[in-house]
């Protein structure tokens, strides 16, 4: 996977936890979670994607 597949994935990633710590900030602990969950799915998609690229 290339730097440039890779990029928007990160941004996503990064959205989500940004959301994530204003939603932990303003107390509402539930919408975080929701945010910090859609941030994870995305991170192991990822990681998925590489290790099926770089099998060992």
């Amino acid at each position: 996977m290339s730097y440039q597949e890779i990029k928007p994935l990160r941004r996503q990633i990064e959205r989500h936890i940004n959301r994530a710590m204003h939603h932990l900030q303003a107390d509402h602990s539930a919408a975080a979670y929701c945010e910090f969950q859609n941030a994870f799915e995305i991170l192991a998609e990822l990681i998925v994607a590489l290790d099926k690229e770089n099998t060992l």
